[in-house]
């Protein structure tokens, strides 16, 4: 939607978070002939008397409350639509999508392509809101951290997609999981480009006849093999010139580089490096947070869901003995994936389980034979892993589940983490 065609509208803005003051900000700026509504959920009463309504992500657009305002003529779109579609046509935008290591993967690219091009900018999720950017003319690309709320309701797509892998996930805002993955391939499939994870099976099933798609992760594509990022058969780049730890970390880099490919054609290798140099672990991604007692601390709080708590576990399974904190908000995940790995490490590893998941993975995992404890809160759960966990060894918090049952966010989930360790410190 042009901002021309929100010219002398009564917009409304639903949700006063960062993107609702974005949105604010750039209808004063674009549009100032527009009356602007501000609403939030304890007050939804002017979403009817809008005639168009700019959601933020957190609105699902599945609400009944959509539905109804819809059939009464109300029209919909969002911050990430307003910036697609009035951004500067020069301007090249790379959507970074996935159920886990968007914002890794939208940094790396972000890192990357500053070593070739200064007017660069990340936004979306991670780095500014995207409606923000339209003021700088002169970008000549941006890279969009698109979470599945933002894909959902995309009416526009990017140059370039990127989409890394698909895993059950927010089944609450999606109703379902087959929503859920058909809205973030929504971004793939209103891309000009599109660049998906080869070896994830979901993501492969459903994108294979796709005409503008280009793997990665494949042995014909970016890829690690014997220590080196190849492409096809050739090695390029020492996978020890990478900082971040953990595969799927590496796997990451590797849409970074398919992105840098497609769009020179080649990759300076050189260049990749430099930007490598650049990159640092994000806050509450596989976090070294200290030693305290010669016990190792990581913060994972990002971890939301088994299979990348699977990934956090295989990053560190060099380690003597690895205490693992898992647990959180229940959305029904199935934990057989991650029991399966643990009995991997089952003479090294010890579980503390958090509501609410935790009862029940408390109950698998003792059925498995392994060895678990259940804890009602962080700071106990810290205290039994000073207790349980031996010199050199390793605690990691990777919940394999959301945070909302006890905390806003993740993030707020990790901060406690870190107190919870340096109070309990013995």
């Amino acid at each position: 939607m042009k901002w021309a065609a929100l010219e002398h509208k009564k917009i409304g803005i639903w949700g006063q978070g960062r993107e609702g003051l974005a949105a604010q900000k750039a209808l004063r700026q674009y549009v100032p002939t527009a009356e602007i509504v501000l609403f939030d959920e304890e007050n939804l009463a002017p979403l009817f008397d809008c005639e168009i309504v700019i959601t933020s992500p957190g609105v699902s657009i599945y609400r009944a409350e959509i539905e109804k305002a819809k059939q009464q003529g109300v029209v919909f779109t969002t911050g990430t639509n307003l910036f697609l579609a009035n951004k500067a046509t020069e301007t090249i935008v790379i959507g970074v999508t996935g159920t886990k290591g968007k914002s890794t993967t939208s940094s790396i690219i972000y890192q990357l392509l500053l070593q070739n091009d200064s007017q660069t900018a990340l936004g979306g999720n991670i780095g500014k809101p995207l409606l923000d950017l339209l003021s700088d003319h002169h970008l000549h690309y941006v890279v969009a951290e698109l979470s599945s709320y933002q894909c959902a309701a995309l009416q526009y797509g990017c140059d370039i997609a990127v989409l890394l892998n698909l895993y059950p996930e927010h089944l609450q805002w999606h109703t379902s999981h087959e929503n859920y993955y058909s809205d973030k391939c929504r971004l793939v499939k209103l891309s000009r480009q599109a660049i998906v994870n080869g070896a994830n099976e979901e993501v492969t099933r459903r994108l294979n006849n796709f005409q503008n798609v280009q793997y990665f992760n494949t042995n014909a594509t970016w890829h690690i093999e014997d220590n080196y990022f190849c492409c096809a058969s050739n090695k390029i780049i020492p996978l020890n010139t990478f900082p971040l730890s953990g595969a799927h970390n590496a796997v990451n880099a590797c849409a970074a580089i398919s992105v840098l490919s497609l769009l020179n054609g080649s990759v300076d290798k050189k260049k990749i490096i430099q930007g490598f140099q650049t990159v640092s672990p994000l806050p509450h991604r596989l976090q070294n947070i200290g030693t305290y007692h010669n016990i190792l601390f990581i913060d994972d709080s990002i971890s939301t869901t088994p299979e990348s708590t699977v990934a956090a576990l295989k990053t560190f399974e060099q380690f003597p003995f690895i205490t693992l904190i898992a647990g959180g908000y229940d959305r029904g995940q199935n934990y057989e994936t991650l029991i399966r790995y643990a009995l991997k490490l089952k003479e090294k590893l010890f579980i503390i389980a958090l509501p609410d998941t935790g009862k029940r993975l408390c109950i698998e995992a003792e059925n498995a034979g392994l060895s678990v404890s259940y804890e009602k809160n962080m700071s106990t759960a810290v205290q039994k892993a000073f207790k349980m966990t031996p010199k050199n060894g390793l605690v990691l918090l990777s919940p394999a589940a959301p945070s909302y049952n006890l905390y806003r966010n993740f993030e707020e989930r990790g901060k406690d983490f870190l107190l919870s360790v340096q109070r309990n410190n013995p």
